[in-house]
């Protein structure tokens, strides 16, 4: 499935070399240049990195709740894979005026607020301290890929440290805090969960009002349309809503028991 849909992202970029150049256009008031080709390492590692760190959540979600919970939840993910990647792939998401691409963040964020209540993301707390905070260490190979994304041309500046974006903060703190995330006080963790999560409600923000909808607030050039672009997608579907749940269950196990 990852070999089609790439060699379909190829051959289409194979045809926008040779064809004429096309606009985007939202409610008229949006005219923006198509985006560059994509390096076939930042294709690749925009692959790569969402299945590593989907298939963590996996393993995570099996070692706590059981092998059927394991065998539902990679299931479950490969489904949203597979969906999230035909929809990119065939340009269906590739559409603002409306902006389609608010049916999948509608799609997250109702999937965050279920999930929020489930007994399984309580059950994802009884793992280790160490291992809650690490895991917010992947969004530090995020930020690296959305530089390389603003360098190659296809992300508008604001989405990275260059600009407004501090998420790398996150990875970068969770890296050095987890060795000593057992010894800390939950208060201490707790104030810097809900800080590491306002930080990424401000990048998502930011990357939505610097997309051509209508609530465009951030000019400059390109927009941020190349994560309705395969294999982009994964960047909201799965690392973004994978660093969300990380924050729920690390605030659902401090609320209920604090210890290491």
């Amino acid at each position: 499935m990852l070999l089609s849909l790439s060699a379909t992202h190829w051959s289409r970029k194979k045809a926008r070399q040779v064809g004429p150049k096309r606009a985007f256009v939202t409610e008229n008031l949006f005219k923006l240049d198509t985006l560059p080709d994509s390096s076939w390492v930042l294709d690749w590692s925009f692959a790569v990195v969402p299945l590593v760190v989907g298939g963590t959540v996996v393993w995570a979600i099996r070692r706590t709740s059981g092998p059927s919970a394991g065998i539902w939840a990679g299931f479950t993910l490969a489904l949203w894979l597979i969906l999230t990647a035909g929809l990119a792939g065939s340009g269906f998401l590739d559409q603002w005026n409306p902006p389609r691409m608010l049916l999948l963040f509608a799609s997250i964020l109702i999937f965050l607020l279920w999930s929020a209540r489930q007994p399984w993301t309580q059950r994802l707390g009884d793992l280790s301290l160490k291992w809650l905070v690490g895991f917010q260490a992947f969004r530090i190979a995020v930020e690296v890929m959305l530089h390389e994304a603003v360098l190659e041309g296809l992300a508008n500046p604001t989405i990275t440290w260059t600009g407004t974006n501090f998420d790398i903060l996150p990875g970068i703190s969770a890296l050095l805090l987890c060795p000593f995330a057992n010894k800390l006080k939950p208060q201490n963790l707790q104030v810097w969960n809900v800080a590491m999560a306002i930080i990424l409600v401000f990048t998502v923000v930011t990357a939505i009002l610097a997309a051509p909808t209508p609530f465009r607030q951030i000019g400059g050039t390109p927009a941020n349309i190349f994560f309705a672009r395969f294999p982009f997608v994964w960047l909201p579907g799965v690392l973004v809503t994978s660093a969300w749940l990380g924050h729920i269950v690390l605030f659902r196990r401090l609320r209920r028991n604090p210890g290491p």
